[in-house]
């Protein structure tokens, strides 16, 4: 079964359904911290907080969304796969200065992708509606938190719910007919 990404600007779906990013609760920005070091410890990933990041992000005067709208410029370019891998890598495991204009440049160049207008469309008034968009059908269909996984319209929260995952995948190409050999 093919996965399909849906980039969302994960705190507009939280504001939208009424939930809280970690970070506006103390206790929770704490546990979630501890947490993640152990999934990474458990499935032997690096991790290291983009601190950069996270202190731009308290500020409020940069625009996180832009990475986003990043991810849906590399779906366009068919380097989603590459974008993804290499921005989660910034953020949680290696971090690097995705934050200003020149990190984020020397970011896409480091993965071989042409800089030149990449950062100036992820800006356009279409791909901020589109994730706009993207946002409220994932408020809609009940999204509260990532990662969330659809398998036709049953959803599963979490990396801990990945056991559901692979067990409803397995029914579902269990339900779907074989295709005739040619």
């Amino acid at each position: 079964m093919p996965v399909r990404y849906e980039p969302i600007g994960i705190v507009e779906v939280m504001k939208c359904v009424n939930n809280q990013p970690s970070p506006a609760c103390p206790p929770k920005a704490h546990y979630a911290g501890i947490d993640a070091a152990r999934w990474a410890r458990r499935y032997g990933v690096p991790f290291e907080i983009n601190q950069a990041f996270l202190a731009a992000l308290g500020t409020g005067k940069f625009d996180y969304q832009v990475l986003t709208r990043g991810a849906l410029v590399a779906k366009e370019l068919d380097v989603f796969a590459l974008y993804n891998a290499a921005m989660f890598e910034a953020i949680w495991g290696k971090p690097q200065d995705i934050v200003t204009e020149v990190g984020r440049e020397t970011f896409l160049k480091r993965l071989g992708i042409d800089a030149s207008h990449f950062w100036q469309r992820a800006e356009s008034p279409d791909l901020r509606a589109e994730l706009q968009r993207r946002n409220q059908v994932a408020g809609q269909r009940g999204v509260f938190g990532v990662p969330t996984f659809f398998i036709d319209n049953e959803m599963f929260f979490g990396n801990d719910r990945l056991d559901f995952v692979r067990e409803r995948i397995a029914a579902h190409s269990q339900d779907i007919p074989a295709r005739p050999k040619k």
